[in-house]
């Protein structure tokens, strides 16, 4: 069971937060070098596509939100904030549910770190990513500590 990667897109359809993890002994991974490449694209798209189809064929209760789905080698938790704001993390397909890992990055992190922060900008413009220190230092030492991401 692993955490592969965290992405962060905001209502623009920008990926403003992109952190990729390697399970290496030396290795830490990378932060926002993936940001504009072809995958996280497509990853948007992706998700765009299928919650706009679950949505269509769902009855038009609100309760039918797409929150992930899987593959036969990745599974992708989603959840999408009253502002826009779209959190995704790949996994291995043995993870169930982060629903509330998701919320607890969205509510404690991501609002403590960047939205109550007045050096932060509301609107990221498309070249611009979150480079807050403190909140990559939290959501990093919060997402190892989960059982998951061994």
């Amino acid at each position: 069971m692993t955490i592969h990667s965290f992405f962060i897109f905001d209502r623009h359809c920008n990926c403003i937060y992109n952190r990729e993890y390697s399970h290496g002994a030396n290795d830490n991974g990378t932060i926002n070098k993936n940001n504009q490449s072809d995958g996280a694209k497509l990853l948007f798209g992706m998700l765009y596509s299928l919650k706009n189809m679950a949505s269509k064929l769902g009855d038009g209760d609100m309760n039918n939100l797409l929150k992930s789905f899987s593959t036969s080698k990745y599974r992708t938790h989603f959840l999408e904030s009253a502002t826009g704001l779209k959190f995704v993390i790949i996994s291995d397909t043995s993870i169930d549910n982060l629903q509330n890992v998701l919320w607890e990055l969205y509510s404690n992190y991501y609002v403590k770190n960047i939205s109550f922060n007045s050096l932060s900008a509301v609107d990221f413009k498309e070249e611009e990513r979150i480079s807050n220190n403190n909140f990559i230092v939290e959501t990093d030492k919060f997402l190892q500590s989960l059982a998951v991401f061994q």
